[in-house]
């Protein structure tokens, strides 16, 4: 089974026995990680050759003392100092590592050793140096490992490869029609590499006998293995024709992304498929080879469309000719859209109606939301820094903090013919967070004949404030002039709905018992309690130490006294008043100064 994007023109190809993706390159989010610092590696000394060693063989195994919390090496191996001309940088993840074509005879080998740690960081150890010896014997024996012996199917231009052969420093390839011989191919490579193209394609369908013959300036290896292989055939003719079965030529209300479905032929190597949305048109596929499958999805094919499609066999004798053309007819999807019938306009897409901001109550949490409507799958996403995050799959969630959010509904719609259409809707909304308010204090102030009532809170949000009703009205300011002098409550609402909070005020009316000047903003000074007592009206306030001396002398609208004499402050003690009065009526007593 294949997908085929229509929109992009890539096929996804499903056989029985492999899988085949082919995919457009999409951009991706590009993302960095900020490493921490990490402790540094123990580097690692060579333990076979040891450093300086002379005389070394050339098909040694080199290896090295493995290192501590390490997660891999990398080793470099040249023919001069820092040189990388026998082995580039190469991986492995343990203490050995073989070189892939040997050493090279009587020569000085330098060797850098990358030491990984968890996070990637390599620490590149100092250089080592060993010298190899002269070669002294013929080299080992070698087959290949492409093609195999016995394989069929061998496309006529292979790239032969083999295993290296102990101390080999250059390779010959014979290829012949029969046992032991070499009159197809007979050719030095003159290298030491490990693969070989031909310098022209050969036979199909031929029987080839290959062998690899290692030698070194002591010899050559002439009786190593010899490989039999056969080359792909060819085909005697094109395969016929085929046609499209599901869907059924002409059908109706085909869902946007069918399976297309055809007739198996059997000599076809593959099929090529054409579509277009007006006969012998080729606007959507042209001849696209979508492998030796016999089904397809085609994804997203426009609504309401007429498609016709022709699926022509190919082999390697040629592709068939004279294909029929099938058409069938998509179905108009979820809409909106007119229907030509009714006339009426058709939306099967999901309706979802939430608000475009909620308000997360920090005093009680959770927000709860719930999707009502018509759905049959859906997906609560948060947006995060870098991705997004499903946190629900109900109709309901529960959300604990402030952030954007989306939420995604799907529905499957029978649209007939078998043919199931999910239809989706999508909305974002924001949830930021509010909290009731704390009254932390509430100043209460002469003015003129009444008072001034100033309300201070703590909290995060935006607050109304209301006297003595708690549905109001409310007013943004904090503060409430000529209040009549009575018992008061205090209201003050969180304008996003987070609740109400209220305190209530209990004046005594005449002269107060104590007062404490200590700048802390409450009960600062002190001064009569409405200007009327008794009945009578005060105008001046004179107060008195324990010996009858003066210490003050102010209007009984004003801020009242501080609690000092001469600009000093005085201690904790008794006081005496005098108010006098309009009528000259005059109030006495005693009150207490408390730090």
């Amino acid at each position: 089974m294949t997908f085929v994007s229509v929109e992009h023109a890539a096929v996804f190809a499903f056989a029985p026995s492999a899988t085949t993706f082919l995919t457009l390159d999409k951009p991706q989010n590009a993302s960095s990680l900020e490493q921490e610092p990490r402790s540094m590696v123990p580097c690692s000394a060579l333990e076979q050759p040891l450093n300086g060693a002379t005389n070394v063989p050339v098909e040694t195994e080199i290896r090295w003392e493995p290192t501590a919390g390490n997660f891999g090496y990398i080793i470099t191996i040249g023919s001069t100092p820092g040189g990388n001309d026998i082995v580039p940088a190469t991986g492995t993840g343990v203490a050995q590592f073989f070189p892939p074509r040997g050493l090279p005879e009587n020569t000085t080998i330098y060797v850098t050793i990358e030491v990984r740690d968890s996070s990637s960081t390599t620490v590149v150890c100092d250089e080592q140096s060993f010298t190899t010896g002269l070669i002294t014997q013929t080299p080992g024996c070698t087959t290949l490992t492409q093609p195999i012996n016995n394989e069929t199917d061998v496309a006529v231009d292979v790239l032969f490869q083999w295993n290296y052969a102990p101390r080999a420093t250059n390779y010959i390839l014979q290829i012949g029609s029969a046992p032991g011989l070499s009159d197809i191919f007979d050719i030095d490579t003159g290298s030491n590499a490990l693969n070989f193209n031909l310098p022209s394609d050969l036979l199909n369908g031929t029987i080839y006998y290959a062998r690899v013959i290692p030698e070194n300036s002591i010899g050559a290896r002439s009786d190593c293995q010899e490989t039999q292989f056969t080359t792909i055939f060819l085909d005697d003719a094109p395969p016929d024709c085929t046609q499209l079965i599901t869907p059924a030529d002409g059908a109706t209300e085909i869902a946007l992304t069918p399976l297309l479905q055809w007739a198996p032929v059997a000599n076809a190597d593959g099929y090529l498929l054409t579509i277009g949305t007006l006969p012998d048109n080729a606007d959507v596929l042209d001849n696209t080879n979508i492998g030796n499958v016999t089904s397809t999805l085609v994804l997203d094919f426009d609504p309401g469309t007429q498609y016709y499609v022709v699926i022509t066999p190919f082999n390697t004798a040629g592709v068939a000719t004279n294909c029929a053309q099938t058409s069938f007819t998509t179905t108009f999807g979820c809409g909106p859209y007119l229907d030509p019938i009714s006339g009426q306009t058709i939306d099967l897409n999901p309706v979802i109606n939430l608000e475009d901001e909620y308000i997360l109550c920090i005093n009680d949490i959770p927000l709860q939301l719930n999707y009502p409507g018509e759905g049959t799958t859906f997906e609560w996403v948060k947006y995060t820094d870098i991705s997004e995050l499903v946190i629900s799959r109900e109709r309901n969630v529960n959300i604990t903090e402030a952030g954007t959010y989306r939420l995604d509904v799907f529905l499957e719609v029978d649209v007939g013919n078998n043919n199931i259409l999910t239809c989706e809707a999508s909305q974002e909304f924001d949830v930021i967070t509010s909290e009731a308010a704390t009254i932390t204090r509430v100043d209460i102030r002469n003015q003129a004949f009444n008072f001034r009532l100033e309300v201070t809170v703590e909290g995060s949000s935006e607050y109304e404030f209301s006297l003595n009703n708690p549905d109001g009205p409310y007013q943004d300011s904090n503060v409430f002039n000529n209040v009549n002098l009575s018992d008061d409550t205090v209201y003050v609402r969180d304008k996003f709905g987070c609740g109400i909070v209220s305190r209530r005020i209990v004046r005594d009316r005449g002269f107060p018992k104590y007062f404490t000047p200590n700048n802390d903003g409450v009960n600062d000074r002190w001064q009569v309690r409405g200007v009327r007592v008794n009945g009578e009206t005060v105008t001046r306030i004179q107060v008195f130490d324990r010996f009858g001396k003066l210490l003050a002398d102010f209007n009984a609208k004003g801020p009242g006294w501080d609690g000092t004499y001469a600009g000093r402050r005085l201690l904790d003690g008794g006081f005496w008043y005098k108010a006098f009065t309009t009528s000259n009526v005059v109030f006495t007593g005693y009150f207490a100064l408390r730090l």
